[in-house]
């Protein structure tokens, strides 16, 4: 299965080709940060699958996912999204969408919908979507039970989020830099990552920080 992403985030494009990169039946070919682009890079690469965020620096998300419908019938869309409302989920299937997911829900409720795109199931139309919204918020709010970060260790991962190093961050919250190397392990305990970048990116997936800006990320693994 042949993967598009489609977000204006670079840190979360990385952090979702990570995890899809770990099965063998999904190839991510393309990656895009707007909406043009990522009409560009599908004439290119004609993935199976676009996962498409509704909030793009140039269109909606359910603008976009009508040209690829309407021009790349061979490419379904799956919104991956961190909005969540029966508005968004049943504009994102009238437009053609043939499934809905969360950053929130995690890997799991994603790699499910995309097994459900490979087996052909059938597409839910717009009147499912207060039932996706009562599914997914019953799914979040089981992945957020005895996860959530202490107020401390969830002001720490916003700094690094914004590109701050350890000792920006315990300058800033009046704490050691020990400190906050102490906040940023249990922190990857937590969500369960391997560096810095990839905590933060599932700290935005997961809807527990907002996504900030990228500059100076590269340089402040952990």
């Amino acid at each position: 299965m042949r993967i598009m992403i489609v977000d204006d985030h670079e840190i979360v494009r990385e952090g979702v080709r990570a995890a899809l990169s770990c099965d063998p039946r999904i190839e991510v070919v393309a990656e895009a940060g707007s909406g043009k682009e990522a009409l560009r890079r599908v004439r290119q690469t004609l993935p199976d699958i676009a996962l498409v965020d509704l909030r793009l620096p140039d269109m909606r998300g359910e603008d976009l996912t009508r040209e690829l419908v309407r021009d790349f019938p061979g490419t379904s869309v799956i919104i991956l999204t961190t909005y969540l409302s029966e508005e968004t989920v049943r504009g994102a299937l009238e437009a053609g969408a043939v499934a809905y997911v969360t950053k929130a829900a995690g890997l799991p409720e994603l790699t499910a919908a995309i097994e459900r795109v490979m087996d052909g199931e059938p597409v839910p139309d717009a009147a499912a979507g207060l039932q996706i919204v009562r599914q997914l918020h019953a799914l979040v709010t089981s992945r957020m039970t005895g996860a959530t970060p202490t107020p401390q260790q969830e002001r720490v991962l916003e700094l690094a989020a914004q590109g701050f190093t350890n000792q920006e961050i315990g300058s800033r919250l009046f704490i050691s830099e020990s400190t906050v190397r102490f906040h940023v392990q249990k922190l990857k305990s937590k969500f369960e990552a391997r560096t810095k970048t990839e905590l933060i990116a599932k700290a935005i997936r997961t809807g527990f920080i907002a996504p900030a800006s990228e500059a100076g990320m590269a340089s402040h693994e952990a």
